[in-house]
């Protein structure tokens, strides 16, 4: 499908500049800024490629620039994870397990297991991380090796803090059902993900 591309499942809704199906791996592979949306979480990045399981989603892969933004329930804060590369594996359409890799950064808001209330904001940078869900998405574990981590209590977050410095929440870009995908709404100018140019090894020649 090429351009302008807009998708509606139950499970996944997507936008994207050109998207590829292969029926051979079941993969769909989407280019050029797009983003897909599962539930209350939004992915992004350069590339992403979402490999189908019969009629469901089971792994997702975001290569380039890529951000997970997850809105909590009070609709004002998110949890965050930026790094070079993310890959997340789902079970009957929802996220189990999540890994980022290269340079990773995360704002993450600890709940109080009584009612659910926000009690701190946690930010993380390391160069590889693990994520195991529970149900209903919550964080059961972390998994890391070297990392720097500082815990705020919610009246002390500095307001630098409360977003990462490539935060992006297109919710008004969201397709809302199967009828919301005819008139294209895109990123606005200034929105775009950097054009970062990428090395390319050089082609060796044969010798006689």
């Amino acid at each position: 499908a090429y351009p302008k591309v807009r998708a509606y499942r139950l499970d996944m809704q997507a936008i994207c500049d050109s998207l590829v199906f292969n029926s051979q791996d079941s993969c769909m592979t989407m280019y050029k800024d797009p983003i897909v949306w599962n539930g209350n979480r939004q992915l992004l990045g350069e590339k992403i490629l979402v490999f189908m399981n019969d009629s469901t989603v089971r792994f997702a892969h975001v290569i380039g620039q890529a951000l997970s933004v997850e809105q909590m329930p009070d609709s004002v804060h998110f949890n965050q994870i930026s790094s070079s590369e993310m890959k997340s594996y789902f079970e009957k359409g929802e996220i189990k397990q999540g890994e980022s890799i290269g340079n990773v950064q995360t704002i993450y808001y600890m709940t109080d297991d009584k009612d659910s209330s926000l009690i701190g904001l946690n930010y993380l940078e390391t160069d590889t991380m693990r994520m195991y869900m529970g149900p209903g998405r919550k964080m059961e574990k972390i998994w890391t090796n070297k990392f720097t981590s500082t815990m705020y209590p919610m009246t002390q977050i500095p307001p630098a803090k409360y977003k990462l410095n490539n935060f992006a929440w297109f919710e008004d870009l969201h397709p809302k059902d199967k009828n919301d995908i005819f008139v294209w709404r895109g990123k606005s100018k200034g929105s775009e993900l950097k054009n970062i140019k990428r090395h390319e090894a050089p082609l060796q020649k044969l010798t006689d």
